[in-house]
Formats: structure tokens, C-alpha cells, sequence
């Protein structure tokens, strides 16, 4: 999968214009959070996206990704040198940061079927490639739980959304991790969630904001 090198190729997700005022270099906002610094984006300026958006706050740093208008399922949302994948809601590959992460969705996979037909306990293995370092088919383990129905603000919009916590476990390298997200109960899509893509990363806080084609053309 190509990583995005122009503000030309970004045309169908924003506009010209918000090529440089829309975005923001994913690679340097997470270095400046790993360094300490901060980097904030304002809601105004995820809602201003004329396409889908995708805001990804990591340690004190925060990053936007863009995809066009209505995208659903596995969608490849593009920064300006870097690309994040998401399957369903779920990070499924990191392309262009110091770590790049492959870990796509198993084909009876609960994000497949729908997060909110999960049960209690349900187990999902799947295998993570981390290619940087050389690190391919390492086995992921994981759980579900059901949470409660959590009344979340995503920008300045208040509502109902149920939750629903992924416990991760990657054996060969005795890591684990709690993944939590936020599903819409009236269309099942994630919203909001709390990922760990990689034991290299800090949590991911992940926000989307999706509009149909007759949106993004108002």
C-alpha cells in the first residue's frame, strides 16, 4: 500500500485549500508527542473537512486523516506522507511512521460481523506483521467484553454509544493491551476508540466524523 507524498493526491478527500490548513504531518506530530510537546487540533478544523475525517490523538500530539465523502468498511485514510487503515473502526495498518503495522481482520471477525452482535468472551486470533522491524505473523489473541451504554460529546454532539473492550494479548512478545470502542447502537459504527496498534506507540485515540456525498458537496 502506497503512503501519500502530495497534497495533489489528497484532492478527493479535501479541498485544494485545505491541503495545508485541513492536515497535518502525522510524522512530526508524533514525534513532537513522544518528545513532549504539544500539537492540538481545534474541532472546527476536523469539521471543516469536506470528506470523512479521521483524528488520531497520541501521547500530547494530535494528527487528521482524511477519506473521501460516505467511505465504509475498510477505508485508507491519508495524511500527507503517512496513511492509516482502518477495517470496520479497527487500526488495520499503519503505513509511514517509525513503526509500520500490519493486522488485518480474520474473516469471521467480530468487526466484520458487527461489533455489536459481540458476545461475552468471544476469542479472535490474528496474526500482526511489524515489517520495519522484521517481525511478521505474531500472534494476536483477542477478548471481548461487553460494556455499558456511555454518553460521549464528539464535537459539541452529545449521545448514547455502547462500549465495547477488546483485551489484546501477543504472546511472543508478552504484551498486552486494553483496546476500547464506542459504537453508534443506530448504525454500528465505531466513533470513538481507544487503540494500541503497537507496543512502540502510545494509546491511539481515534475520532471519526463520516457524511454522506450529499454532505461534503454543502
Amino acid at each position: 500500500m502506497r503512503t501519500l507524498r502530495s497534497c495533489a493526491l489528497l484532492a478527493a478527500a479535501v479541498t485544494v485549500s485545505g491541503c495545508n490548513s485541513m492536515t497535518s504531518n502525522a510524522i512530526d506530530s508524533f514525534r513532537l508527542a513522544w518528545q513532549g510537546k504539544v500539537n492540538e487540533i481545534p474541532d472546527g478544523q476536523v469539521l471543516a473537512v469536506s470528506g470523512d475525517s479521521l483524528l488520531i490523538r497520541a501521547g500530547a500530539a494530535e494528527a487528521l486523516f482524511t477519506a473521501p465523502a460516505g467511505s465504509t468498511g475498510c477505508i485508507a485514510w491519508w495524511g500527507i506522507a503517512e496513511q492509516v487503515e482502518t477495517c470496520y473502526g479497527r487500526i488495520s495498518q499503519i503505513v509511514g511512521l517509525e513503526t509500520d503495522v500490519a493486522q488485518p481482520l480474520t474473516v469471521d471477525d467480530p468487526f466484520k460481523t458487527g461489533l455489536l452482535r459481540v458476545t461475552e468472551g468471544q476469542q479472535v486470533t490474528r496474526l500482526v506483521d511489524f515489517p520495519l522491524s522484521y517481525q511478521t505473523g505474531i500472534t494476536q489473541i483477542a477478548t471481548y467484553s461487553i460494556g455499558p451504554q456511555e454518553s460521549l460529546t464528539l464535537f459539541g454532539q452529545t449521545a448514547q454509544y455502547q462500549r465495547i473492550d477488546e483485551r489484546i494479548w501477543m504472546p511472543e512478545l508478552d504484551y498486552s493491551a486494553l483496546n476500547q470502542y464506542w459504537v453508534d447502537p443506530n448504525t454500528g459504527l465505531v466513533r470513538r476508540s481507544l487503540q494500541h496498534p503497537s507496543p512502540d506507540f502510545p494509546v491511539f485515540e481515534v475520532i471519526s466524523t463520516h457524511k454522506t456525498s450529499k454532505d461534503a458537496q454543502e
